[in-house]
C-alpha cells in the first residue's frame, strides 16, 4: 500500500508542476480531480468501515474427504470504497492452518456473500475466523472493519471396528467398592442376581436356601467389581525432537478413537485419557453416551509440551492393561511398565521397547485385530 501512496504522491506533484507550467482549465481540472478523487473515496472508506457487518455461518459437523461450505456475508457495500478482507482455518488437532483472502466488488447498495470451501483432509475440529478492511478505490487507504468470532466444525473421523482382545491380568490386584449393575463376575462378596440354575452353571454357586423354599434350584450369580483395569491413552505431547506430521496426528485419532468404540462394544468399560490444558484428563467411558461425549472433547485438542505427565499419571494410579497411541515410542515408554501389560500403537514401524509390545498403523493387519498381550 505504501508504494500506492508514493505513486499518488508523485503523480500530485508532476501534476501541479504541469499545471505551473501549463496554467490552463484542463490542467487544474486534472489537479483537482487528482486530489479529490482519491480523498472522496478514502473518507468514503472509513466512514463504511464503521458500519460494515460481517457474518460467518458453518455447518457444524462435516464428513472427512468431503469440502465444507461456509458462507460468508458482508454489508452494506459502497459504491467508492470496496470491501476485502481474510479468512483462516485451523485444525489444533492435526496443526493445520490455511488462509485466503477474500474481496467484494463496490456496488451501490445491498448484501454480499460468498461461498468459503475448506478442505477436509483430516479429522478434527475446524475453527474458521475472518477478519474484513474497507479499502478506497485506488488502493491508497485502508480500515479496520472488523471480525468474526471464531466459529467451529467437526470434521468426522473415520473410524473402523477392529476385534479386540482384552485378557486376564492377574499379576494387578485392585480392590474396588464398586460393581457392575450389568455384568456378573467372580466376586463371592457380591451378588449380582438371583436366577434358576440352567444346565453348565457351578454347582457352588446354588442357593440351597432359596431352593428349599421355591422347590426349584436357584443360583446366585456374584458381582463384577468395577476396578481400573484398562487405560487408552492418547499421547499427544510433543518434545523437541519430535514432529507430528498432519497425516499421523490423523491415524493416530482414528486408532484411538476405534479402540475406544471396539471396547465400548465389547463391554468393556475403560478409561480415555489425553492431555489437556497441561495436564492428563481422565475420562470413564463405560456406553455410548460416555463414548459421544468424550469424542467430542476430544477432537477439539491441540498439541502439548511433553513434561513427564503420562509417566506420572501411570506411577500414580495402576491399571492392568495400558495402551498408548503415540506418533512414535515415548523415550519413557519403559517407565509405563509396572507389573501390567503395556501395548504402543505407533504411527511408524519402530525398534523394540523393553516391556511393550509395539504395533505400527502401517500394519495392514493391525485393522483386523489388536490383542493386548501379556509381557
Amino acid at each position: 500500500m505504501w508504494k500506492r501512496r508514493l505513486a499518488w504522491a508523485a503523480w500530485l506533484v508532476a501534476a501541479a508542476v504541469l499545471w505551473l507550467f501549463e496554467n490552463n482549465a484542463a490542467t487544474l481540472t486534472l489537479l483537482l480531480a487528482s486530489i479529490l478523487l482519491p480523498t472522496v473515496s478514502i473518507l468514503s472508506a472509513k466512514r463504511r468501515a464503521a458500519r460494515v457487518r460481517m457474518t460467518l455461518a458453518v455447518p457444524p459437523r462435516c464428513a472427512k474427504g468431503n469440502a465444507l461450505h461456509a458462507s460468508l456475508a458482508v454489508e452494506p457495500l459502497g459504491v467508492f470504497s470496496r470491501t476485502a478482507g481474510r479468512a483462516v482455518c485451523e485444525n489444533r488437532l492435526t496443526n493445520e492452518r490455511a488462509e485466503t483472502a477474500f474481496s467484494f466488488s463496490p456496488r451501490l447498495s445491498g448484501r454480499s456473500a460468498l461461498t468459503l470451501a475448506v478442505g477436509t483432509a483430516h479429522c478434527g475440529t475446524l475453527r474458521l475466523a475472518a477478519e474484513a478492511w474497507t479499502e478506497d478505490l485506488f488502493g491508497i487507504g485502508r480500515f479496520s472493519a472488523g471480525s468474526c468470532d471464531g466459529e467451529f466444525a467437526t470434521v468426522e473421523p473415520e473410524l473402523f471396528l477392529p476385534s479386540v482382545l482384552l485378557t486376564e491380568n492377574t499379576t494387578v490386584i485392585s480392590d474396588s467398592e464398586r460393581y457392575s449393575q450389568t455384568k456378573p463376575g467372580s466376586d463371592p462378596s457380591e451378588t449380582f442376581a438371583i436366577r434358576e440354575y440352567r444346565p453348565g452353571d457351578p454347582i457352588r454357586q446354588i442357593h440351597w436356601k432359596l431352593s428349599q423354599k421355591t422347590d426349584a434350584l436357584m443360583l446366585r450369580e456374584l458381582g463384577l467389581p468395577v476396578v481400573n483395569q484398562t487405560l487408552l491413552v492418547f499421547r499427544n505431547l510433543l518434545s523437541e525432537r519430535e514432529g507430528v506430521p498432519p497425516e499421523a496426528a490423523d491415524a493416530m485419532a482414528e486408532v484411538f478413537l476405534s479402540v475406544s468404540r471396539a471396547l465400548v462394544n465389547g463391554g468393556y468399560a475403560h478409561t480415555a485419557a489425553f492431555a489437556e490444558a497441561g495436564r492428563f484428563l481422565l475420562t470413564e467411558v463405560q456406553n455410548d453416551v460416555d463414548f459421544r461425549a468424550m469424542e467430542e472433547r476430544f477432537l477439539t485438542l491441540a498439541w502439548e509440551a511433553d513434561d513427564g505427565a503420562l509417566s506420572r499419571l501411570l506411577a500414580e494410579t495402576p491399571y492392568a492393561h495400558v495402551a498408548v497411541v503415540s506418533a512414535a515410542p515415548p523415550p519413557d515408554a519403559e517407565s509405563f511398565c509396572r507389573g501390567n501389560r503395556v501395548t504402543l500403537l505407533t504411527a511408524s514401524p519402530a525398534a523394540e521397547t523393553a516391556g511393550a509390545v509395539t504395533i505400527p498403523f502401517s500394519d495392514a493387519g493391525y485393522r483386523e485385530e489388536l490383542h493386548f498381550i501379556e509381557l
